[in-house]
Parts: structure tokens; sequence; C-alpha cells
């Protein structure tokens, strides 16, 4: 597989862009998930639900090793047949895009709800859009430099969390453990759907310039993400309690609005600002998946038209089935789970062909 000079990448942009697969907008209503299951001890849950992409990792790096220069696709062509391979890469990229719906409702919803109720699906569809194509236009090189951006913008949220320390209550985590062993391995499996799409590196790996550094690349996207997603859940509870966790949609919503910082009315806007950029930076990284995956089976020449499609599908897909949040998670129950278990076998399937012949036959 040849890679442009202009798309080589360096390992901490590998690291921001898992880093941005994973981490996006959805993240506003995440210790909702598992915390009827969970309780108070659903942030360790969170800990536990980063076993999915520390798996994923771990077969990643060993793939790389093995072929370097090789993508997933590729290699599912080469172990399984041109047509079977081809069938399952389709199934992959399906399971990738199950999750562009759901991303474009979240932002849209939070806009109108949090933000100003005047302003029509269309117009934050047409700004997301626009934006998010051009970004991906622009290259992988570029999406690794954006995610780098929106990754500082994410600890440029979080870190004045902190001062909610002050508001929260021990009592709303205690006690720990209290929920039961049980309960909180049930729950650490709605946490592990939210380190969704680490598979990504499957298809980057041989972008980067420096093989060598791939398992230090995905072992810090993981880490990071795992930090940044306990800690979410962690203070949201800590603030808000368990009860109340249940009355809200995006709780952790309610946390940014509590913060206070003094040349600043309403932190809770520039929170809504940074996940619109953020928001920006995952629909820029879907549609460059998108034609990343439709270019491995014909190489594509006009990709704006491919992206106007692309961006005529979602659109259409989520005004048709995802116009609420209700809608919507009912959709996700099922294609969630789904996509989620048919990446971990379609990546385990071709690791596991490829140490049969790379490990067992010499």
């Amino acid at each position: 597989m040849q890679i442009e000079k202009k798309n080589i990448l360096t390992p901490n942009e590998v690291t921001f862009i898992l880093i941005g697969i994973m981490l996006d907008v959805t993240a506003t209503s995440l210790p909702n998930g598992g915390i009827g299951i969970a309780k108070q001890d659903e942030w360790i849950s969170v800990i536990i639900g980063a076993l999915y992409p520390l798996y994923v990792a771990i077969l990643a790096i060993y793939v790389s090793e093995k072929y370097p220069k090789d993508n997933i696709l590729v290699l599912s062509k080469r172990y399984l047949g041109k047509t079977f391979g081809s069938i399952l890469n389709v199934l992959f990229l399906l399971s990738f895009f199950s999750f562009f719906p759901p991303l474009i409702t979240t932002i849209t919803l939070i806009v109108r709800t949090e933000a100003s109720p005047i302003i029509t699906p269309f117009k934050i569809y047409v700004v997301l859009f626009f934006i998010g194509v051009y970004a991906a236009g622009l290259g992988i090189k570029v999406l690794g430099r954006i995610c780098a951006i929106t990754f500082w913008m994410v600890l440029g949220v979080i870190i004045p969390t902190i001062s909610i320390l002050k508001q929260g209550s021990y009592l709303n985590i205690s006690p720990v453990f209290g929920a039961g062993i049980i309960n909180i391995l049930k729950g650490s499996v709605y946490s592990a759907y939210d380190y969704s799409l680490m598979e990504l590196i499957f298809l980057i790996y041989p972008f980067i310039n420096d093989s060598g550094k791939i398992k230090s690349s995905v072992l810090k996207a993981v880490g990071f993400t795992a930090i940044i997603y306990t800690w979410i859940t962690f203070i949201t509870i800590y603030y808000m309690g368990k009860d109340i966790i249940h009355k809200t949609i995006w709780s952790f919503f309610t946390v940014t609005s509590a913060v206070k910082v003094e040349v600043i009315n309403n932190f809770k806007y520039i929170f809504i600002f940074f996940w619109i950029i953020i928001a920006i930076k995952s629909v820029a990284i879907f549609n460059y998946v998108c034609l990343f995956f439709l270019n491995d089976f014909k190489k594509i020449k006009n990709k704006k038209l491919i992206y106007v499609v692309i961006a005529v599908a979602v659109i259409i897909i989520t005004n048709t089935y995802y116009q609420d949040k209700l809608a919507m998670e009912e959709i996700i129950k099922y294609t969630l789970p789904i996509s989620v278990i048919y990446n971990l076998i379609y990546i385990t399937l071709i690791t596991s062909l490829i140490w049969i012949k790379k490990g067992l036959v010499k």
C-alpha cells in the first residue's frame, strides 16, 4: 500500500486521531448510560469498559508488526478471498456509518435545546457538513492536527470542572463498590460502547512514519480517553448523585453549567461552542473514513461528489429515523451492540488468521 508523503502521520497525530474518533459529543450523556445498573459505581464501570479499546489496541499492535504497510481491508481480502473479504469490509464500513446519524442528532439537539431553539436542524447540518467535508478533503494529516486542537479544547472544558469538587458531596459516590461487582461489570458493557471505533487504528497504522511507535500511540490514546471518560462520569455522579442523573438528558452539561469563571457569565456556552467544534471534527473523520472504505473498492476521482452523497444520505437517515433523542435511543440500543460485536469478530478473525499463518506455520 503506497502512502503519499503528505499523508504520513507522526505517532502523536495517530494518538490524537484515535482519541478523536472515540471522544465525541455523545460523551455529554456518558454518565447516563449505565447509571441505572452500576449506580454510584459507574465510574468504576467506565474504567473496566476501557478493556474493550485495550483489546483492540493489542490486536492492532500485533497486526501492524506483521504487516506494517497493509491495512485490514487489504488483509481481509488476502486471507479470506476477494469476494468474502470485500463483503466483510462492507459490513465494517456500515458499522462505522451507523455511528454517524446519532452523532449528528446529538449535536443538533444540544444546540437547539441548550443554545437556541430557533436554529433549524437544516442550518446545523449545513454548518457541520460544509466545514467537516472541507476538513476531510484536506487529508488525514490535517485531520490529525485538527484532532490535536480539539483534544486540548476538551481539556479546556474538563479541567475547570475540578472546581465542582467544592460543590458536590462524597456521599453521592458512597459506598464504593456498593452496587456490587456483578452490577459494576454489567454497567461496564454500556461504558464500553463509548469507546467504540478504536478499530480505526486498523486503517491508519500504515500512515505512521515510525512503525516502532504504533504501540505507544495506541496505548496513549486508550489511556487518555479512559482518564477523560472516568473523570466525566465521576464528577457528574459526585456533583449530581445517581438519582438526579436519571432525570437529565445530558448530565455533564449540568455539571459544566455549575462551573463559575470570573470573566465568563455562563461557562455552559463556551462548552457548547467547544463541542460544536468537536462535532465538526467527528464529521470530518467519518467522511474521510467513508471515502477511505469506498476507495478500497474503486479508485474515486470525484471526491467532492462522494462527500455530497454521504452528506445527503446521513441527513435523510437522520431526519427520517433520528428525529429526537427517544427515537435515537430506540434505534441505537440495537445498532450499537451489533456494530461493536461485529467489529470485534471481524478484527479477531483477521488477526487469528494472521497468527495462524505467521505464528504457527513457519
